[in-house]
């Protein structure tokens, strides 16, 4: 478990890929579990109606796969426009800000959701990119302009996370070390660094 100390320190820095991943399977978890109780409920319906006798013309399960990606995107994007984080980033304390350091537009947010599909097309190489990029953006973050950033507000005194809203704020919005942002917070760490960090 990372305690207040560390969390402290990574305040304000953009998040690495293992921590990222991790939101996001969370947030597959979540989706995956609405897609088996939504497809159970349309089923259902229809089981139910033909039972009945009533004949409506209308295949619901088939309604519901088709609806399919639209619940996903819009998953995502109200999330994402709404807090600046789905359920899985505010589990792991990420969040997703802008080159103005404000909440993602529904613009911005179905961009970046554009920017999924794209990021999987070549063997998943752009959310792999989240580890050779300086500031740790995958391609649907330099397609939506977007940077994903730990967020222990909540947790902690809020002080580093001030400091990078004013950074943000005059367009300095850059990848730092966790060295150079403990001390800005008056601690002291010793962990790695590197992209991969969690």
């Amino acid at each position: 478990m990372t305690g207040n100390r560390e969390l402290n320190v990574l305040q304000g820095r953009t998040a690495g890929f293992i921590t990222r991943l991790i939101a996001y399977m969370m947030d597959v978890a979540i989706l995956a579990g609405v897609m088996a109780v939504g497809g159970w409920l349309a089923v259902l319906a229809d089981n139910v109606l033909v039972s009945m006798g009533v004949d409506t013309g209308i295949d619901l399960a088939a309604i519901f796969l088709f609806l399919i990606p639209f619940i996903i995107g819009s998953y995502f994007v109200f999330f994402w426009s709404l807090t600046g984080r789905t359920i899985g980033k505010w589990f792991m304390g990420l969040k997703i800000i802008g080159r103005d350091n404000k909440n993602l537009s529904v613009k911005q947010a179905l961009w970046r959701f554009i920017g999924y599909g794209v990021s999987a097309m070549v063997f998943w190489m752009g959310y792999l990119w989240v580890i050779v990029d300086d500031e740790r953006q995958a391609w649907h973050d330099h397609m939506a302009k977007t940077w994903v950033i730990y967020d222990y507000e909540r947790r902690s005194g809020g002080q580093i996370y001030a400091e990078y809203q004013n950074r943000a704020a005059s367009g300095r919005v850059e990848s730092e070390s966790a060295q150079t942002v403990a001390m800005r917070g008056g601690v002291d760490q010793d962990t790695d660094s590197g992209a991969m960090d969690v």
